[in-house]
C-alpha cells in the first residue's frame, strides 16, 4: 500500500505556531518570576539561596545549547521542541512537588530539568523561525521574539492577578504546566518535519574541500568562527542591556528618583511595552534597511535612553522616555542576531552558539552588575550598559548577509 506524503502546513500556519511557543515561553517565566517573594516565604529560604535555586534554571539551559546543536542536526527541530517541552513539563512538576513538600533541593532539581527544556525547545523554534525567514523571504524572527514580549506581559498580569486573587503558586504552576501540554498538542503537527537535519557533504566536493567543510562543522570551530564571535559580542551587549534593565531600572526608580515602587513598576512597562512594538513591527524595517543599520539605529536610540535615564534624576517624565528609548534599542538585538547565525545551510550549529552567548549574558551578567552597583550606584553602574550598547555597534556589522557565492556553512 502506498503511503501518501505528510501534508505540508502553510508558512501562515506555521508562524502562528511557532509564535505560539514563543508567547508560552515568555508567558511562563514572567508569571513565575512575579511570584518570587511567595517562593521564598512559602520555602523558608534566604535570598541567597533561592538565587541558587533559580541558577539551577540557568545551568541547566547553557548544558542544553551545547546539545542542542547535535539533536536538531540528527533528529530535527520538531524533535528538539518535543524533547524540550517533555523536561518542561517534567520539571514543572518536579517544582509543583517541591512547593507542596516545601523542598528547596527538590525545586532545584526540578528548575535545572526546565532548564534543560527551554534551552533545547529555544533554539528548536528558532532555528525553524530562521527557516521560516528563508522561505518566505522576509524579516520574521523579530515578530516571533514579539510573541515572546507580549506573553511576557501577559504572564506577569496574570502573576499579579493570581496574587491578588489569591491563587496559590502550586495552582498557578500547574494551571501553566497544562498550557505547555495544551499548546505541544495543537502546535506540534504544524512543526515541518527534518527542518535542521544535516545534509550529508555533496559528493562533487574534492577531498580538500570536503575535508575543509568537515572542520567547518565542528562545534570548536563554530565557536572560533570570526563572524559568529562578532556576532557573538553583538548578542552579548544587547542581551546585558535588556536584562540589566529587567533587573535593576525598578529598584534605580525608587532609590535614586525617590518615587513609589508602583511608578516604578509603570516605567519598566513602558519599557517592555517599547520593546513589544519594536519587535512586532521591525521586521519590515530591517527588510528596509537591513540588518546592520536597523541595529545600530535602535543602539543609538537605546543609548540615548540610557543616558536620559542617568542624568534624568530626579524627573520621572525623562525617566519614562529614557524607558522607552531603552526598550527599543535592545528590542531587535535577539532577533536578528539569531536570523543573521542562520544565514547558510545547516544553521543549527550557529544559532545555537550565538544563543548561548546571548544565555550567558543573562546568567553571568546580574552578579557583577550587582557587585558594580553596591561600589558605584545603581546609576552610575548603568553607564556599563551605555558601553556595551557601542560593543553592539561595533559587533552588529556582522549581521550583514553573506553573499551567495559564500554560503558555506560555518559549523
Amino acid at each position: 500500500m502506498r503511503h501518501s506524503p505528510p501534508k505540508r502546513h502553510s508558512d501562515t500556519a506555521i508562524r502562528v505556531a511557532l509564535s505560539c511557543f514563543f508567547f508560552v515561553f515568555g508567558l511562563s517565566s514572567a508569571a513565575w518570576v512575579v511570584r518570587i517573594p511567595d517562593i521564598r516565604n512559602l520555602l523558608s529560604v534566604s535570598t541567597s539561596t533561592l538565587g541558587i535555586l533559580f541558577l539551577c534554571s540557568a545551568i541547566g539551559a547553557m548544558l542544553a545549547l551545547l546539545a542542542a546543536p547535535k539533536i536538531i542536526a540528527r533528529l530535527s527541530t520538531r524533535f528538539a521542541i518535543t524533547f524540550g517541552f517533555t523536561f518542561i513539563v517534567s520539571g514543572a512538576s518536579i517544582a509543583i512537588t517541591a512547593l507542596i513538600l516545601q523542598n528547596p533541593v527538590l525545586l532545584g532539581t526540578g528548575n535545572f530539568l526546565s532548564g534543560i527544556g527551554f534551552g533545547i525547545a529555544d533554539v528548536g523554534v528558532n532555528v525553524e523561525g530562521a527557516e521560516l525567514e528563508k522561505r518566505v523571504g522576509r524579516s520574521l524572527l523579530p515578530q516571533l521574539h514579539g510573541a515572546f514580549s507580549v506573553g511576557t506581559l501577559v504572564g506577569a498580569l496574570l502573576g499579579t492577578l493570581s496574587i491578588s486573587t489569591g491563587v496559590s503558586v502550586v495552582v498557578q504552576t500547574l494551571i501553566l504546566t497544562a498550557v505547555f501540554i495544551v499548546v505541544l498538542i495543537l502546535c506540534l503537527p504544524i512543526v515541518p518535519r527534518g527542518t535542521g537535519v544535516r545534509s550529508p557533504l555533496p559528493q562533487a566536493l574534492t577531498k580538500s574541500q570536503a575535508r575543509t567543510n568537515s572542520q567547518l562543522r565542528t562545534p570548536r570551530k563554530t565557536w572560533l568562527h570570526p563572524r559568529i564571535l562578532l556576532l557573538g559580542l553583538a548578542i552579548f551587549g544587547g542581551s546585558v542591556a535588556e536584562g540589566g534593565a529587567n533587573d535593576w531600572l525598578a529598584l534605580s526608580l525608587v532609590d535614586d528618583y525617590h518615587i513609589p515602587a508602583s511608578s516604578a513598576a509603570l516605567t519598566f512597562a513602558i519599557l517592555v511595552g517599547a520593546m513589544s512594538v519594536v519587535r512586532l513591527t521591525g521586521g519590515r524595517l530591517a527588510d528596509r534597511l537591513g540588518r546592520v543599520a536597523t541595529l545600530r539605529m535602535f543602539a543609538v536610540i537605546g543609548i540615548c535612553g540610557v543616558c536620559l535615564i542617568i542624568l534624568g534624576a530626579p524627573h520621572p517624565p525623562l525617566a519614562w522616555v529614557g524607558a522607552a528609548a531603552w526598550g527599543a534599542g535592545v528590542a531587535l538585538v535577539f532577533p536578528l542576531t539569531i536570523s543573521a547565525a542562520a544565514d547558510g545551510e545547516d544553521s543549527s550549529g550557529r544559532v545555537a552558539v550565538v544563543t548561548a552567548f546571548g544565555y550567558s549574558a543573562f546568567l553571568v551578567a546580574p552578579p557583577f552588575l550587582g557587585l558594580i552597583a553596591q561600589q558605584w550606584g545603581l546609576l552610575h553602574m548603568f553607564w556599563i550598559f551605555v558601553a556595551l550598547l557601542v560593543l553592539l555597534i561595533i559587533g552588529s556589522g556582522a549581521t550583514r548577509p553573506l553573499p551567495q557565492s559564500s554560503s558555506t556553512p560555518v559549523d
